[in-house]
């Protein structure tokens, strides 16, 4: 076997093909059951979208959670102010006084507004038994006043 050299393209190819041939053959067996660049960048897109479609959803979420979570908190607010409240009233306390009350629990309100209740109670007046003086209206005393200045001018009548 002597020793031929390539002169023409032609002839190159025609050494090489089946070399190539059974590279390919190779590179394809070898790389099978892979995903091509083109299906992963699809695929990478189609997750970047639903990725963002999530990340979207979770911010409405988290929104209405804060707008529940306000609610809640006011709601409980009042249901504490109205005990509160209860409780003042019922330790003998003016309802201004129900804002003050201290602690978590209804227990601690009503120890605090027996304290406050010390200081602060509401005074139970009983009504006076009577006026010595009468009762007198300002268009009741004007009406004297002009009887007198009429007399003094009117001494005869």
């Amino acid at each position: 076997m002597a020793f031929t050299p390539i002169e023409t393209q032609e002839q190159f190819d025609a050494a090489i093909s089946e070399r190539l041939k059974r590279e390919k053959e190779a590179q394809a067996k070898r790389y099978e059951g892979w995903t091509s660049p083109e299906a992963l960048q699809k695929l990478t897109d189609e997750h970047a979208k639903r990725i963002k479609e999530l990340e979207d959803a979770a911010a409405a979420t988290q929104q209405t959670l804060a707008e529940k979570d306000a609610e809640i908190a006011k709601g409980a607010k009042y249901r504490a102010d109205l005990v509160k409240t209860r409780i003042a009233l019922a330790a003998g306390l003016r309802m201004e006084y129900a804002d003050r009350l201290r602690g978590e629990t209804e227990e601690e309100w009503k120890e605090d507004a027996k304290v406050l209740a010390k200081d602060f109670a509401q005074a139970h007046y009983s009504a006076p038994i009577g006026n010595a003086e009468p009762t007198v209206t300002k268009e009741q005393e004007l009406n004297v006043q002009w009887q007198k200045l009429a007399d003094q001018l009117n001494p005869n009548s």
